[in-house]
């Protein structure tokens, strides 16, 4: 921690604090609270993401955020929350100094000349709230309300939650007086129509299975692979896998229920395996996997080795329902 205490501390010149594509809640909120701790210390600084944010995040303040910025513009290049080249794709560019993360190490990670991973948080917030301590910032109201929102959002309303996030939100709550139910707002949004139309569509193509008593469910469709995982587990899918085909990339998104720790499943070591198949990068959580790459003709493949893999783990064939 206090490497990249005293890195940030002695940051000179404009600063681009940077993101992942379709800037999720946690992401944006840890940009925020970061940028107004920098600021405090007189330094100049920017958020970044590559494509667009969600729209949960666009509930925060957002305004400023610059859209596929050119890193030739700015001295420091700071990733948060990722350290995968394919989350970055439409960065113009792209170099990398820094790294904050709770992910494991993406194929970016060799790149920064300092970086802080702890795969330990269940968000990034958590980790940008113990830097503001160390830099003896002060987070005001507004900083608590988003890095609680930030932490809601990663711990699915905490149901991934450890002890070390409640602990951190009684902090938080603590140091700046506020009402949890303030943070739980931010989260709070109508899901698009074109969202709907996108989820209805992917449960029109699905396939599901099922292997002892874990029900697993692929899909594809053309937009918000991430949301309707979610979606789906809510259903009743133990497992969803949800591919997003574009012209140049392919994107596969997974949620899973807390249950599949039984069987000693954790989704972000599947997913590694599975960025490679397609020619890419994966990773994430042991219940939110996910990968990007080039290789769109190795879909089934990939769909296929998730399938296999999640077999063997339980130790039971799978049988298509």
């Amino acid at each position: 921690m206090q490497k990249i205490i005293k890195y940030l501390k002695e940051l000179k010149g404009k600063t681009l604090l940077l993101t992942h594509h379709n800037a999720d809640l946690d992401a944006v909120a840890s940009c925020l609270v970061l940028k107004n701790c920098l600021e405090k210390y007189g330094k100049e600084v920017y958020i970044g993401t590559s494509e667009s944010i969600s729209k949960l995040a666009s509930n925060l303040q957002v305004a400023d955020i610059i859209i596929d910025p050119d890193c030739n513009n700015y001295d420091n290049i700071i990733l948060i929350e990722t350290s995968v080249l394919e989350q970055l794709k439409t960065i113009k560019n792209l170099r990398v100094d820094a790294i904050i993360d709770h992910h494991p190490p993406g194929n970016l990670a060799s790149q920064a000349k300092i970086k802080f991973i702890d795969e330990n948080k269940k968000s990034c917030a958590q980790i940008i709230f113990e830097i503001c301590k160390n830099m003896k910032y002060e987070i005001n109201s507004e900083d608590g309300k988003v890095l609680l929102a930030g932490i809601i959002f990663d711990t699915a309303h905490f149901s991934h939650a450890d002890k070390e996030v409640f602990k951190n939100v009684l902090e938080i709550i603590e140091k700046t007086n506020i009402n949890i139910q303030d943070a739980f707002k931010f989260l709070e949004v109508e899901t698009d129509i074109s969202e709907k139309i996108a989820c209805i569509k992917a449960l029109s193509r699905l396939n599901a299975y099922r292997i002892n008593d874990i029900l697993i469910v692929f899909s594809v469709a053309g937009s918000f692979e991430g949301p309707i995982a979610r979606t789906i587990t809510k259903l009743g899918a133990d497992i969803a896998v949800i591919a997003n085909i574009k012209e140049d990339e392919i994107r596969i998104s997974s949620r899973g229920k807390e249950k599949i720790k039984n069987y000693g499943i954790d989704l972000s070591e599947i997913f590694k395996e599975v960025g490679k198949i397609i020619d890419g990068s994966g990773g994430g959580h042991d219940l939110a996997g996910s990968a990007n790459g080039k290789n769109k003709k190795a879909l089934n493949k990939a769909f296929n080795f998730i399938l296999n893999t999640i077999s063997k783990r339980i130790g039971k064939p799978y049988k298509k329902i």
